[in-house]
C-alpha cells in the first residue's frame, strides 16, 4: 500500500509540512510519539489533514496540536490498514529515520574506530590520542575539526606523527622546523589548526596526561617549544639589560664583560642568550632589578648608570624569561616593578609564580599605588583580569584597584625607585 499513500499523500503541501515535523519529532525521541503544533498552518493546509482525521479544519485548529500516536491509529482506520507511520515517512523521505541518539551512537562507533585506525597507524601519538578520546573540555575543538573531515583529520595526524619523531635535537626555528617535516615552512603556524594540534599535542607530552593545562599566551607557547628545541623567534624576541656578565663553556663572554665595564646598555636578542651558561651581576651582588618601562628604565641608568637593571618592555618575552631563570639559577633575587594596572598585576603574579623563592615585588605596594594613581579610569574588561590574581602579595593593590577603578604608573615612581636603588649602593 505503499506507493498508494505516497500518492495520497503526496498530493497536498500541508502534509508536507506535518510530516517534516512528524520526522523532527521520531529523530528527537526515537520513537512514534509526542505531538506538533499546527498553529502556522493556514486554513487550507489543515482542510485536507482535517478530512483525514474526519474533523473540520476548525476543529483541527482549536485542537492546536496533532499526535504521532493519533495519526498512526487513525491511518489503520484507512485504506492504508498495516502500514505504519515510520514506514510512510521513511517512504516519503526516501531514507531511514534514525533518531539524534541512534546517530549519536553510530558516530561514536566510528569515532572509536578512527582512532584505533590511526592508533595502530602511528603508536607513537597513541597517548596523544587516547587523552584526546577522553573528550575533556580542551579537546572539543579537535572534535569540531574531526567532523568536519575525517580525511583532513587523519591527514594532519600523519603530519603530526612526522614532526614528532624528527623533533630537533638542537635549537631550530619553528619556519625551518616545518621545511624539514613537511615542506611547508608556514605548516605549523599557530593560526592553522595543525599548528594548534602540535601544541595540543607536545602539552600532553610535556606536563602528562592528567591534569594539561594547553597555553594560550605567547609566553606560555614558547615556553613549551623551548622544551623541544623549538624557537617561534630568536631575533626580534630580545630583552634589555645593562651591569650584567655572563659565561660561556669556556669564558665570561668578552662582550657582555666590556659592556659591564662601561655601563654599557644591551638588547640582547634570544638566539645569543641561548648561547649562554650562566648570567650574573657585575657587581658580585645577588640583586637585579626589573622594570617593564622604557622610559622609566632610561631615567633610572641616567642617574645610576651601574645598576644591575633589566627591562622588559611590556609582556615578559621569551628572551626576558629566560634571562631571569639563568640569573636565579646564580642564585639571584628579583625585584620587579610594573604599572600598578590589571596588565601589570598580572604580570607580577606569573613571574611570582614562576620563580617564587626569587622574586621580591618593588614599588608594587598599597602606598605605592596611592602615590602612582593616575585619572585614568579602566574599563570592565581590564578589570575582569584581576579575577586571575590569586597571589595574597598582591591582594591589596588589587583590591584598591576594584575600589577606585584607576590605574597607577610607574613614571609617578621614578624618584622613588632611584632613591631606593642609590640606598643599595652604599
Amino acid at each position: 500500500m505503499i506507493p498508494e499513500a505516497l500518492d495520497y499523500f503526496g498530493e497536498d503541501t500541508g502534509y508536507q509540512r506535518l510530516f517534516s515535523l512528524f520526522k523532527k519529532k521520531y529523530e528527537s525521541l526515537g520513537r512514534v510519539g509526542g505531538t506538533v503544533k499546527t498553529d502556522d498552518f493556514s486554513d487550507e493546509e489543515l482542510e485536507a489533514i482535517a478530512r483525514f482525521f474526519g474533523l473540520t479544519a476548525n476543529e483541527l485548529r482549536h485542537k492546536g496540536k496533532i499526535s504521532l500516536e493519533n495519526f498512526d491509529k487513525q491511518l489503520q482506520k484507512t485504506k492504508f490498514v498495516g502500514t505504519d507511520l515510520k514506514e510512510l515517512l521513511e517512504a516519503y523521505f526516501n531514507k531511514p529515520l534514525i533518531s539524534k541518539k541512534e546517530k549519536q551512537q553510530l558516530k561514536d562507533q566510528q569515532q572509536k574506530q578512527l582512532f584505533s585506525q590511526v592508533e595502530a597507524a602511528f603508536p607513537k601519538l597513541a597517548f596523544w590520542l587516547q587523552y584526546v578520546q577522553r573528550k575533556t573540555p580542551d579537546t572539543y575543538w579537535i572534535y569540531r575539526l574531526l567532523n568536519s573531515s575525517t580525511d583532513r583529520f587523519e591527514t594532519m595526524v600523519n603530519e603530526l606523527n612526522q614532526a614528532f619523531t624528527h623533533m630537533p635535537s638542537s635549537f631550530e626555528r619553528l619556519p625551518m622546523f616545518s621545511q624539514r617535516v613537511t615542506r611547508n615552512p608556514h605548516a605549523f603556524d599557530l593560526n592553522t589548526n595543525l599548528g594548534r594540534l602540535f601544541i595540543h599535542l607536545l602539552s600532553v607530552d610535556h606536563y602528562g596526561t592528567e591534569l594539561v593545562a594547553i597555553p594560550t599566551d605567547s609566553e606560555g607557547i614558547n615556553d613549551l617549544l623551548l622544551n623541544y628545541h623549538i624557537l617561534r623567534d630568536d631575533i626580534t624576541n630580545y630583552v634589555t639589560c645593562v651591569n650584567l656578565l655572563a659565561k660561556t663553556e669556556t669564558q665570561i663572554h668578552p662582550m657582555w664583560e666590556a659592556a659591564a665595564e662601561t655601563h654599557h646598555v644591551l638588547n640582547t636578542p634570544l638566539r645569543e642568550l641561548l648561547k649562554l651558561m650562566s648570567v650574573y651581576p657585575a657587581n658580585g651582588k645577588k640583586a637585579v632589578w626589573v622594570v617593564e618601562n622604557s622610559g622609566v628604565y632610561s631615567s633610572i641608568l641616567d642617574k645610576l648608570p651601574q645598576v644591575p637593571l633589566i627591562c622588559t618592555h611590556g609582556q615578559f618575552k621569551l628572551s626576558a624569561l629566560i634571562l631571569m631563570d639563568k640569573l636565579v639559577r646564580e642564585g639571584c633575587t628579583l625585584y620587579y616593578a610594573g604599572d600598578i594596572d590589571p596588565e601589570g598585576i598580572s604580570m607580577a603574579e606569573r613571574l611570582l609564580r614562576r620563580h617564587p623563592k626569587h622574586v621580591q615585588l618593588w614599588k608594587m605596594g598599597i602606598d605605592d599605588y596611592h602615590v602612582s594613581v593616575s585619572d585614568l579610569e579602566l574599563t570592565k574588561e581590564r578589570l575582569s583580569k584581576l579575577n586571575s590574581v590569586k597571589n595574597p602579595k598582591l591582594q591589596p593593590v588589587v583590591e584598591a584597584l576594584w575600589n577606585n577603578k584607576k590605574a597607577g604608573y610607574q613614571e609617578a615612581l621614578v624618584y622613588e625607585m632611584i632613591g631606593d636603588l642609590e640606598s643599595t649602593l652604599v
